[in-house]
């Protein structure tokens, strides 16, 4: 009697640790991607055929955010979809996303290590297009995507950050050389001002411009502009490195439309 109790209990451990690991959702299908220092979630469209290649949006989010956040906002992440990209959001720990480089990397984790893990999980699970790369993110998650432009640049082919840029300083150079940047700020943002020192320390946003006109050997002036529903750009697109840069600006404060992101991406995949 009491073997068949054992055999009856094991029995059930069993089927209870079956059935659990059946519920748990799969990396691209709801469930954590697991990686050094941390996770992501990722999605493919809906309509994806499991084989051919996928443009890839990376997307950080903003002070205490989180991924499952960015996932339930679905009028960023459908029109995304509907242009055939992979969309992943990345996890930063305790809520923000840490400063990189030299002299100015903040205690905790190491961002510049913790996205190169990230892509190189992600490619190691779908076939990325690397013609189309890009990453972009609101607020803190902003202010990553100009580190990571500026230090780790060669992961994408495009950065889009939205009302966040260097803070506490910036950097005097950019270890991996020009970028492919739009950047999109509210001209009455209180949260990160755009041509000031703002309340978190954050830096003006054309000093930032102007470290990648240089790097990019972009004119002082832009050569042209560009007019959209929402916002309109001053653009360098005659730069020596061939690069492309834009600063766009809207009447607006610290907001994020959903269709923002996606409107990068149209950017993106325009440039040469």
């Amino acid at each position: 009697m009491r073997l068949f109790t054992v055999v009856l209990v094991l029995f059930g451990l069993f089927v209870a640790l079956h059935y659990n690991s059946v519920l748990a959702a799969e990396c691209g299908a709801g469930g954590r991607c697991d990686v050094p220092q941390g996770y992501y979630l990722a999605e493919a469209p809906p309509d994806w055929d499991g084989e051919s290649p996928l443009p890839l949006v990376v997307y950080f989010h903003g002070w205490n955010g989180s991924p499952e956040g960015v996932f339930r906002n679905r009028s960023m992440v459908r029109p995304v979809h509907q242009r055939g990209a992979l969309f992943v959001a990345p996890f930063a720990r305790t809520g923000y996303w840490r400063q990189i480089g030299e002299d100015r990397a903040e205690g905790g984790r190491d961002e510049a290590a913790f996205i190169r893990a990230v892509m190189q999980d992600v490619r190691k699970r779908w076939p990325i297009d690397e013609d189309r790369t890009m990453a972009s993110g609101f607020s803190r998650g902003a202010s990553m995507v100009w580190n990571v432009a500026c230090y780790t640049g060669d992961l994408f082919k495009a950065y889009v950050p939205i009302a966040g840029g260097f803070w506490h300083s910036n950097p005097d150079d950019c270890p991996t050389g020009p970028v492919n940047m739009r950047h999109i700020h509210g001209l009455k943002d209180r949260v990160v001002a755009f041509d000031e020192i703002g309340v978190y320390n954050s830096m003006p946003i054309p000093e930032g411009m102007e470290l990648l006109r240089n790097i990019n050997q972009c004119a002082a002036e832009p050569d042209t502009s560009a007019v959209l529903k929402r916002y309109s750009c001053e653009v360098w697109s005659q730069c020596g490195t061939g690069r492309e840069l834009q600063i766009c600006t809207h009447p607006g404060g610290h907001s994020i439309p959903g269709e923002w992101v996606a409107q990068g991406y149209d950017w993106m995949a325009s440039l040469r």
